[in-house]
């Protein structure tokens, strides 16, 4: 049987077309005589992710992205839901994550399967648990991004403090500053020399030195000899008889304040003297009188002794 050379080219046509197409899907990594698995994550951001990025379970791939289509929300905001194939020979929780990842500082971003194990196993078309993982240069990059504006603000603190040092450090301070430290280099090198002087006196046990501290010596055991006297003084004390003592002085000065108190009130004899002013003056009078009859006894005795050898009674 003969073919025409029209059914030739057709059938040739054919086979290119369908040797292009599993070139295609081979270079895309897809397999026409495998069945895939297809899940499906959702992504705020999918930087770096390309279609035909290969998916890998602890390494190994597995299958590869399909689909990266953006989703718009009733607000206004952006998702990505990325759809993925997994060879239907692997089998894993559905309670497993889908994440984005860079396995390399050159490379381009990932996909791995995160398993978690139990709960129910992920079927064809779930939808799985998006996660995020920064890659080196981005985690690098929000590491510094804090450290650079810590640093600006203190070079800022840096470059204020230096102005304002520049405005202290003027013409006027600068000398000032040097005749301090002129000044300061003057009592540094009298106090070496004191220090060598006192030094120099100490290394040669100079005897006024050796007097001064004898002095002293004898000072401190004359002190120590005092305070064990008044320490022995202090304890030959009885407190219980002082106690007794001060009590019985003070019982004393009671009675004593109680005597004077009654004297003043005009109690008792000495009371009367003081307050009656008519016995003050009858006393004063009997004092007068009998200063008055001493007198005249001194002066006429003979009127008030009548003395006679025999016994005969004197005449009036």
């Amino acid at each position: 049987m003969k073919f025409s050379k029209e059914l030739k080219a057709g059938l040739i046509s054919l086979l290119a077309i369908i040797g292009f197409v599993i070139l295609f899907q081979f270079m895309k990594g897809r397999s026409l005589f495998t069945t895939d698995n297809i899940f499906y994550a959702k992504y705020d951001n999918v930087e770096g992710l390309t279609q035909s990025s290969p998916v890998s379970i602890n390494g190994l791939k597995v299958g590869q992205v399909d689909k990266i289509l953006p989703q718009t929300s009733k607000d206004g905001k952006i998702h990505f839901i990325v759809k993925i194939t997994v060879d239907d020979n692997f089998e894993f929780s559905k309670n497993s994550n889908l994440e984005i990842f860079e396995p390399s500082l050159m490379g381009g971003k990932e996909m791995r399967v995160n398993l978690f194990y139990g709960g129910p196993t992920a079927k064809d078309g779930d939808t799985l648990k998006g996660a995020f993982k920064l890659g080196m240069m981005n985690s690098l990059s929000s590491q510094v991004g804090p450290v650079k504006d810590q640093l600006q603000t203190v070079l800022h603190r840096v470059d204020s403090l230096m102005a304002n040092a520049n405005m202290v450090m003027n013409a006027q301070n600068r000398e000032e500053i040097k005749a301090l430290l002129h000044n300061l280099n003057k009592t540094v090198g009298a106090l070496e020399t004191t220090a060598g002087s006192v030094n120099k006196l100490v290394g040669n046990n100079d005897p006024k030195l050796q007097k001064v501290l004898d002095e002293a010596s004898l000072t401190m055991k004359s002190g120590k000899v005092t305070l064990d006297k008044y320490g022995n003084l202090a304890e030959s004390i009885d407190t219980k008889q002082l106690n007794q003592t001060i009590a019985n002085l003070d019982q004393t000065v009671g009675k004593l304040n109680s005597v004077v108190s009654g004297i003043d009130k005009g109690e008792g004899s000495l009371g009367k003297i003081m307050k009656d002013d008519q016995l003050y003056n009858n006393l004063n009078s009997a004092s007068t009188n009998l200063n008055s009859l001493i007198e005249d006894m001194k002066a006429n005795p003979k009127r008030y002794i009548n003395f006679s050898v025999f016994g005969k009674n004197s005449k009036d």
